[in-house]
């Protein structure tokens, strides 16, 4: 029966710890392609880092999205609070 080899952490994962925005994500991804190309990284732990990096995105949009809503919906809550002005005559 085979054993399993622990793996190493792969050459260059240590520049990702922070992976915060969208354009973060896109340029860890891009590295695992550049890795799996160049055989530095395996292809079951690139597509288990692929997979983590999509469900990443989503938080971060879902984040995003939220931020976004919440300032739309302070915006529109600080206009209904403001008295409305006369209409002006034609």
């Amino acid at each position: 029966m085979a054993t399993l080899k622990k793996l190493g952490t792969p050459q260059g994962v240590g520049k990702w710890k922070q992976l915060e925005t969208v354009g973060d994500v896109k340029r860890f991804l891009a590295w695992c392609i550049h890795s799996v190309r160049n055989q530095s990284l395996d292809t079951k732990t690139a597509a288990t880092l692929g997979q983590l990096a999509c469900y990443l995105l989503n938080t971060i949009r879902d984040g995003d999205f939220e931020r976004r809503l919440k300032d739309l919906e302070e915006a529109l809550a600080h206009d209904a609070e403001r008295p409305s002005s006369p209409a002006l005559p034609h």
